[in-house]
Parts: C-alpha cells; sequence; structure tokens
C-alpha cells in the first residue's frame, strides 16, 4: 500500500512542472548573442531556456533566436527586443516588439488568438504566418499564410492583409497596402 501511495506521489509530482510550464515558450534554436532581461540584468539565453511571461528577449547584431510553445513559433531577427505576455486563463499572446523583425507562425483557431504590438500597429491573427518589422520610421507586416488584421496605433486606420500582401504603417499612423490585387493607401 505504501508502495503504491508513494509511486502516486513521484507521479503527480512528475506531472506539476510540465503544467507549469505549459504556457511558457522554448528557446528552440539559437545562433549568436541572444540576451534575456533577468531581474534588471541582461544575461545570455541559452537553447532550452524556459522564456516566462513579461520576460525581455533581444538579439543582438549576430544573434537569432527562435522560440516555440506547441505548434507555434517566433523567430527573432538579429538586432531585435521583444516582450511575450499570455492572458491569465486565456490562450491568447500578445508579443510586445520594441524593434527589429520577427516571423511569426500562429496556430489557426477559430478566434483571434495571437497578437504583435510595435510602437506604430497593432496586428491580430486567428493563426497564419507573417513577418513584423519595426523600426524608427514606422514598421510593416508582409504576410505569408493567412490573413493578418493590422490596426495603426492612436488612429482608426484598419486593414484585413491576405498572404502575398504587405502593409506598411508610418509614424504618423498612415497606411499603405501593397502587393498583388491591393496598391492603396488609408
Amino acid at each position: 500500500m505504501n508502495r503504491i501511495i508513494s509511486t502516486l506521489i513521484i507521479a503527480i509530482a512528475m506531472l506539476v512542472p510540465v503544467s507549469a510550464f505549459a504556457d511558457d515558450w522554448i528557446a528552440t534554436k539559437l545562433r549568436g548573442h541572444v540576451l534575456q532581461l533577468v531581474a534588471g540584468q541582461w544575461q545570455p539565453l541559452a537553447r532550452g531556456d524556459i522564456i516566462p511571461d513579461d520576460r525581455v528577449i533581444r538579439t543582438l547584431k549576430d544573434g537569432r533566436v527562435e522560440l516555440q510553445r506547441d505548434k507555434e513559433t517566433i523567430s527573432l531577427a538579429a538586432d531585435t527586443q521583444i516582450q511575450i505576455a499570455d492572458k491569465a486563463g486565456k490562450k491568447y499572446t500578445t508579443v510586445k516588439q520594441y524593434f527589429g523583425q520577427i516571423e511569426v507562425e500562429a496556430e489557426v483557431r477559430n478566434v483571434r488568438h495571437f497578437e504583435v504590438d510595435t510602437p506604430y500597429l497593432a496586428a491580430v491573427v486567428k493563426g497564419t504566418r507573417f513577418v513584423v518589422t519595426s523600426g524608427d520610421r514606422g514598421a510593416s507586416v508582409k504576410v505569408k499564410r493567412g490573413l493578418v488584421s493590422v490596426g495603426a496605433a492612436g488612429s482608426d486606420a484598419h486593414a484585413d492583409i491576405p498572404a502575398g500582401q504587405t502593409v506598411d504603417v508610418a509614424t504618423n499612423g498612415a497606411l499603405s497596402v501593397s502587393g498583388p490585387g491591393s496598391s492603396k493607401t488609408l
């Protein structure tokens, strides 16, 4: 009887870390210098590290990293800084992109569940593959698969961008859509 109870306690203990990290992202691919902000100090990020909510991640000029959670990935190019947060109790992820370029592969779902916010735009999706670039002169979203809803920060300008198209958002909030089937400014 004691042996059964001991086995059950061990089995339950083994499940706790898995469920505790179920919403966390993992650094699966890493090249060059990639840092994480821990207690106000920049520290190296290593392959296999778990990225908790609200942790700031930065790649340097030679750095690249791919973060993965289940079937979703966020790939950071060189000179990029982000912070990932998941809403408690909900499957809704927000990536705050300070600068640089990321590529997102978001799982397809029937509801909007993934968002990238830059100083100039917000991109919200149900599931797709897209690239967001943000810098001093504005931001852009290039859609590789699916549909991305893009809104300019601080204005009502908004557009749904299908695969093959790109939207540029200027610092003044103007949206410009380019690619097959569209050449308009909103």
